[in-house]
């Protein structure tokens, strides 16, 4: 096996080197990146595409490790009304065949850090790197979190709280062309918070139990809608390219980066098949993973989108036909989300 070497800090880097070991490669470099490490998010939601590698990857279960929330709901901002809810817990478990967790990144990164055993060394520049290594595997993007256009269409807040009433379940709040995703680990509850860059949130428009959340919300970043164009080139030479690497760290949902964590899986397998010709395996790599990179661009600009609509007409329409649909055809519900939980790349790459 050759050389690897694997830039980045992010989870998606940390899953790239589990899947490299896991595939024979031993000779892995593990590379500092460029992200700042009071840059990392706070939590990380695995649904069942990315939970599933890391059953797969890692000697004991982890699930110890993080929180399953037992539903999803949408709530009104104000009121905190229940517009829907689905069912979490071993229903999407038995679903999709592995659970949705949500974690402490903090805790996470530590953990796998241990497994991997293997410590970062100090920063290479991507040319560098690609001289000496026979594959440069680039996790992260090299501006960060905080990427975003110098004038950012839409805005990204962050805070945690010790606790919430609802911190069982995942919960979306939805404003009035604003709204918070809001999610518990083993330890705290975190709010993420996104708005139209003209419209300013305004705490007494939404619930008395998120005011503590609001007033320790604190900006993480920004994003424009020239960030949800998928590349259509997933490796440059030698060099691969995850999807963490190509997109900026919008956290426009709390799962928009995991993308990263099945490239990582299908890299390390197209690598280990085509050992003998390195320009061969991340052609495969790459036409088996551009659909996916397409569809994940797609589907988070349109929640983007729909989420932060500033008419009210249009809001109310989306707001009853999520009520009617989540009622009475609650199957047709979870079946547009099945795409993304139930995308499994070990059982087509193993």
């Amino acid at each position: 096996m050759y050389r690897v070497a694997i830039i980045g800090e992010s989870l998606g880097a940390q899953v790239a080197a589990l899947a490299c070991a896991a595939s024979g490669f031993h000779d892995i470099h593990r590379l500092q990146g460029s992200r700042h490490p009071n840059e990392q998010p706070q939590v990380y939601s695995l649904g069942a595409n990315a939970s599933r590698l890391l059953r797969a990857l890692v000697p004991e279960s982890i699930e110890g490790l993080g929180f399953q929330p037992d539903r999803r709901q949408v709530r009104f901002a104000k009121s905190a009304y229940l517009l829907a809810e689905l069912p979490l817990g071993e229903f999407y478990q038995q679903r999709y065949g592995s659970p949705l967790v949500n974690f402490s990144a903090p805790a996470l990164t530590a953990y796998l850090e241990e497994e991997i055993g293997n410590p970062l060394k100090n920063p290479m520049s991507l040319s560098d790197a690609e001289t000496s290594h026979q594959l440069t595997v680039l996790a992260d993007s090299e501006r960060g979190i905080k990427a975003c256009d110098d004038d950012p269409s839409f805005l990204i807040y962050h805070a945690s709280l010790p606790d919430h009433p609802l911190r069982k379940a995942n919960v979306l709040w939805r404003g009035k062309g604003q709204y918070v995703e809001q999610l518990a680990d083993n330890d705290q509850v975190h709010f993420r918070f996104i708005t139209r860059a003209d419209i300013p949130f305004d705490p007494e428009q939404w619930h008395d139990s998120l005011q503590d959340a609001f007033a320790a919300k604190m900006q993480v970043g920004g994003v424009s809608l020239n960030g949800f164009t998928a590349s259509e080139t997933l490796f440059a030479g030698r060099v691969a390219y995850l999807h963490s690497a190509l997109a900026p760290t919008s956290h426009i949902r709390v799962d928009a980066d995991n993308t990263a964590l099945e490239d990582a899986w299908v890299l390390s397998r197209m690598m280990e098949n085509y050992e003998e010709d390195i320009g061969d395996g991340l052609a495969a790599f790459e036409r088996f993973r551009r659909p996916r990179h397409r569809k994940v661009a797609a589907q988070l600009r349109d929640h983007l989108l729909k989420l932060t609509e500033p008419s009210v007409s249009k809001r109310f329409s989306q707001h009853v036909g999520m009520a009617l649909q989540n009622r009475l055809m609650p199957e047709l519900a979870l079946a547009q989300q099945d795409w993304l939980y139930e995308h499994d790349v070990i059982k087509g790459f193993r």
